[in-house]
C-alpha cells in the first residue's frame, strides 16, 4: 500500500537543530537551542508556498555587503569627497559591530558559534565570542572616529 508521506522537520541556519516551533505564527523567532534569531520569510523565486528560514545575523552582514559595494560604486562612478565616503562607510561598520556584538554576547551565553561555517561549543564558542565582543567595540569605536571626521 501507500506509505505516509514524512514531512521534513525545519531546522535553524545557524546550529542545524530541529526546530519545535510554530514558524508561521511568529515571522521572527529566537531559536531554542542556539538563541539566535531567525525569520520566516517566502522564497522570492518559485512557488508561493516555499518558505526560507534565514538567520537575521547573517541577513544583517549581507545587507553590509550590499551597501558597501553600492557605496564603492556610487564614490568611484561620482568621485564625491572621501569625507563623506567615511562618514557613509562608518554607517555601514555599525551594522558590522551590531551584528559582531549580538553574535558574541550570544557565543558567551550558550557556547555554540558559528564562523566561516565551522561550527564551535564549549571554551572554544566562548572565546570567538569574547573575540567578536571586542571586535564589535573595536567597530563601534570607529564608527564614532568616522562620524566625528
Amino acid at each position: 500500500m501507500n506509505a505516509p508521506a514524512q514531512i521534513q522537520a525545519a531546522h535553524c541556519p545557524y546550529c542545524r537543530n530541529i526546530l519545535f516551533q510554530n514558524l508561521k505564527r511568529h515571522k521572527v523567532r529566537g531559536c531554542l537551542t542556539c538563541k539566535r534569531p531567525i525569520v520566516i520569510a517566502r522564497n522570492p523565486l518559485g512557488r508561493q508556498r516555499l518558505y526560507r528560514i534565514y538567520s537575521v545575523l547573517d541577513v544583517g552582514m549581507s545587507l553590509y555587503a550590499l551597501f558597501t559595494m553600492a557605496l564603492l560604486g556610487f564614490y568611484l562612478l561620482t568621485g564625491h569627497g572621501v569625507a563623506g565616503f567615511v562618514k557613509a562607510f562608518s554607517i555601514a561598520l555599525f551594522i558590522v559591530g551590531s551584528v559582531l556584538c549580538v553574535d558574541g554576547a550570544l557565543a558567551l551565553r550558550t557556547a555554540r558559534d558559528k564562523t566561516w561555517a565551522k561550527q564551535r561549543r564549549g571554551v572554544a564558542a566562548r572565546t570567538f565570542g569574547g573575540g567578536k565582543v571586542v571586535a564589535g567595540l573595536v567597530a563601534f569605536f570607529m564608527v564614532f572616529v568616522g562620524v566625528s571626521l
